[in-house]
């Protein structure tokens, strides 16, 4: 990146900063100016992300992602859903309560009182293979849900719940211990783990980045 484009590229980030429009925390909003400052090379944080979707007028990330799962997930099949790793304020959660998705959103960190929709029930937890309880939901969603994967994709395939996994674009330790080596060997180990039912697939989620989807479809 040019000096110049740099220069630009914050003087968008003071525009994005006041307007905040994604609701960001100030460690996020460090995290956009660090990777405008300090460019590292092919790897970026996810907020970095949004803020250039934003420059250029495009949806975010949660907007693009809510598209494909209705796409894929129709209300008349999947009405009640649950969503892991929602964050703080349950953003895609509401997108999908206002596209007529009974919304269950789920994350440690959730503050309920942000989340800009009462129609969400909102629980503030964990999501743990063995302990969450999945039958009372259509499917179960997240997007870069980071260690929850797992848990989502046994807990899914146990219960024979259909569920729809936007992958994190780097791997995390397994239930057991053991870290993958790379993030092929994840992806795969992922796979696996869901059987015959559960499908890997690269659509064209977000403009310009590349993203990978786990499915698993039990009816």
């Amino acid at each position: 990146m040019s000096r110049k484009e740099s220069e630009v590229l914050l003087e968008q980030f003071q525009r994005f900063c006041e307007e905040n429009p994604l609701r960001f925390d100030p460690e996020q909003l460090d995290r956009i100016a660090c990777d405008i400052r300090e460019p590292r090379n092919g790897i970026v944080f996810d907020e970095y992300v949004e803020f250039i979707l934003w420059t250029k007028g495009l949806k975010s990330r949660q907007e693009y992602f809510a598209d494909f799962i209705e796409r894929i997930f129709s209300r008349e099949r999947y009405r009640k859903l649950l969503e892991v790793g929602a964050g703080k304020h349950a953003r895609m959660s509401v997108l999908l309560s206002e596209k007529g998705y009974e919304m269950t959103a789920m994350d440690p960190e959730l503050m309920p009182e942000t989340v800009e929709s009462e129609a969400v029930r909102c629980i503030k937890d964990c999501f743990h293979y063995g302990q969450t309880d999945v039958t009372g939901y259509d499917a179960v969603v997240a997007q870069e849900p980071c260690e929850a994967t797992e848990h989502i994709v046994r807990a899914c395939t146990a219960e024979r719940k259909d569920f729809l996994i936007s992958l994190c674009g780097t791997p995390h330790r397994l239930m057991n211990g053991e870290m993958p080596a790379d993030l092929t060997e994840w992806y795969e180990y992922l796979q696996e783990t869901g059987g015959s039912n559960c499908f890997l697939i690269e659509p064209q989620l977000i403009p310009g980045y590349v993203s990978y989807v786990l499915i698993g479809v039990f009816r």
